[in-house]
């Protein structure tokens, strides 16, 4: 059977690709053949590490103390003060006896003894008086009515102190003028405590004035 073109042309095509990658495959392995090295490469030696060595040097001993210095040479004893004694004085002569007579001088009459003293003068009689803190610590009360119609005056009271300077009797001495003031007067003098009268030391009764003043201006 005859072959045509056209499979000649196809039958010359694949023998020819084929002697092709042959003739290549064989030109690669040479070339990888003469580029690959003979022996492989030797590690890269590894680098030594420093080793530091540390020594531990002692100090030097410390220098010895200084010798202790001489003694010193024993004191001499000061020298001693010798006093001399001084002889006693001579005693002064003895004066001659003194002359007795036998006339009477002032000096030889005996003084006569001290007067005894005086007896105590006895206390004197104190009369009943007022004690001033009451007066600060109670004052009389301003009546209201007095302060609403302006009412002013001045109080005197009179009043028996007893024994307890408590008072017994309240009177009026001198009037206000007005009731109300009067009033608020004794009611805050009996709430007072007096010092009471004194006579020979002991207390006893006894009459004291007290004034009370109403001002409006005090208010």
């Amino acid at each position: 059977m005859a072959l045509t073109t056209e499979d000649q042309r196809e039958t010359y095509s694949w023998r020819r690709t084929s002697a092709l990658a042959a003739a290549m495959a064989v030109h690669a392995l040479a070339f990888i053949m003469m580029i690959a090295p003979v022996a492989p490469p030797q590690a890269k030696e590894k680098k030594k590490e420093a080793i530091v060595s540390v020594e531990f040097v002692e100090p030097p001993p410390p220098p010895p103390p200084p010798p202790p210095p001489p003694p010193e040479p024993p004191k001499k004893p000061p020298p001693k003060i010798i006093e001399k004694v001084k002889p006693p004085p001579t005693p002064p002569p003895e004066p001659p006896p003194a002359i007795v007579t036998e006339e009477a001088t002032p000096m030889s009459i005996p003084a006569p003894p001290p007067a005894p003293p005086a007896p105590p003068a006895p206390p004197a009689d104190i009369a009943p008086s007022e004690n001033i803190s009451y007066r600060k610590a109670r004052p009389p009360r301003y009546p209201p009515q007095a302060v609403r119609q302006r009412h002013e005056g001045e109080v005197v009271l009179r009043v028996l102190v007893g024994v307890d300077g408590k008072p017994k009797d309240i009177q009026v001495e001198k009037s206000s003028g007005y009731r109300e003031l009067d009033r608020a007067a004794i009611d805050a003098a009996q709430t007072w405590v007096f010092n009471p009268g004194q006579k020979n030391g002991a207390a006893v009764e006894g009459w004291a004035l007290v004034p009370f003043r109403f001002s409006l201006n005090e208010l």
